[in-house]
């Protein structure tokens, strides 16, 4: 049951610290095309197909979380391409879900910021998505701070603690 929890927090605090990596470094989108918006479309229509509505039963291994990050990967790499689409699944009353039509409006918001957050969520490699498994050594991984300086877990590998502190905010 715990495990949701933690991956919805990895989730969003890969958001924040991508967020903070934005306000350092700049970036821009590829150029429009079909393909793009042909492919924020199926992102979109496989999200909505794929949901789930949460209940309260323990759920293990739920893969809503993937689905979320492969949609938002999927549709981020449409670049601006992406933004007529996700307008028409964020209005009241379109034909979407609910819940395609929260991340819609949730995903315009990033469409919209910063390039260099853009930049590192369209970089994101989702064959490495939930390859950390309990026992193991978390996968190697880099993250950019605040000032631009780059940190490697692998760094911090046979020092005694590593502590990661998220700061979230669902705005």
């Amino acid at each position: 049951m715990l495990r949701q929890p933690v991956r919805a927090a990895l989730v969003l605090g890969l958001l924040s610290l991508l967020s903070a990596f934005a306000r350092v470094h700049g970036g821009e989108d590829n150029p429009d095309s079909a393909t793009a918006v042909k492919a924020a479309r199926e992102a979109l229509m496989k999200l909505d197909k794929d949901w789930k509505p949460y209940d309260n039963k323990p759920n293990l291994d739920d893969p809503r979380w993937k689905a979320l990050m492969e949609a938002l990967v999927q549709v981020i790499r449409a670049g601006r391409a992406a933004v007529p689409v996700l307008e028409d699944a964020a209005k009241k009353g379109s034909h979407w879900s609910d819940s395609t039509r929260d991340f819609a409006a949730k995903v315009l918001k990033v469409v919209r910021g910063p390039g260099a957050v853009r930049t590192a969520i369209a970089d994101y490699d989702l064959a490495k998505m939930d390859t950390a498994r309990v026992g193991k050594p978390a996968p190697d991984f880099a993250l950019p701070d605040a000032g631009g300086d780059t940190y490697r877990l692998s760094q911090f590998r046979g020092n005694k603690v590593v502590v990661l502190t998220f700061v979230v905010a669902d705005t």
